[in-house]
């Protein structure tokens, strides 16, 4: 059995001779915004466009999903922060939001995400400050207009493989047509790069607005948003043990600060 994420269970599976990889998916993965059916038509498109492993089997009523094995290195946080790492990254993205987008693709947009991810939620004490800066910061980025694309929406470095000749992007779920914007200020938040890092990897993908470039911090902040309600409903009070993810989280969002970021978020 593999390392996996949070809330699914992964195998390496050799068979005639090929490696495969296994992943049989949460059973309440709907109630944290992802749609099977929408990501196995995903996984076609970008496994086409030699952007994720080839799909040998998709199934959106079990959760199972089958792909060949990749034979690469997963990235880690010291990965991330190479100049031509940032690069190679940045270039692999300006691909994947330039393919067409097929038919079935849910339609993603954060501030839906974070609305349904906060029903029902208890509120803290700082809860309401949060979210009335979160409306505010999604009405500039919903208002400004764009065109949806392909977007990834997990962009963390353990979903990034590189095999030496290519970078492959694994663990789909969360991806669907949106806003490349919130997918690069995914990224960003995440790996909380320095600001040279941050130019390096914008200008190297090279397709950003620049009224667009003007939102990067406040998309950045409306993502940190977007995680924190994720791990609220994912681990609640007396539920399961999130490492402290929630409250750094909730920290940075308070400061407005995403510099210190802890590596282990994610």
């Amino acid at each position: 059995m593999l390392e996996g994420g949070l809330s699914n269970r992964a195998w390496r599976l050799e068979a005639a001779g090929t490696l495969w990889f296994v992943r049989l998916g949460h059973p309440g993965a709907r109630a944290l915004g992802v749609d099977r059916a929408s990501e196995c038509r995903l996984l076609a498109a970008v496994a086409a466009a030699g952007l994720a492993p080839e799909v040998l089997a998709c199934k959106p009523g079990s959760g199972l999903l089958v792909t060949r094995f990749v034979a690469g290195a997963t990235w880690q946080a010291a990965d991330v922060a190479r100049e031509a790492n940032l690069q190679r990254l940045a270039e692999r993205l300006r691909t994947l939001h330039g393919l067409p987008v097929p038919a079935g693709i849910q339609a993603v947009r954060y501030s839906g995400q974070a609305r349904r991810l906060r029903s029902g939620l208890p509120s803290g004490p700082d809860d309401a400050r949060l979210h009335e800066r979160a409306e505010l910061t999604f009405g500039r980025i919903d208002d400004r207009g764009f065109t949806p694309a392909l977007c990834h929406h997990d962009l963390h470095h353990l979903n990034v493989l590189d095999s030496g000749d290519r970078l492959w992007l694994v663990d789909w779920e969360y991806g669907g047509r949106g806003d490349p914007l919130m997918d690069l200020a995914g990224f960003l938040a995440m790996h909380e790069l320095s600001r040279q890092a941050t130019s390096t990897f914008l200008d190297a993908y090279g397709g950003l607005r620049v009224g667009d470039l003007a939102l990067v911090e406040a998309a950045r902040w409306a993502f940190d948003y977007v995680q924190w309600l994720w791990y609220r409903r994912r681990f609640p009070p007396g539920g399961g043990d999130d490492g402290g993810r929630t409250e750094r989280l909730s920290r940075r969002l308070l400061h407005c600060d995403n510099r210190a970021l802890d590596w282990d978020l994610g």
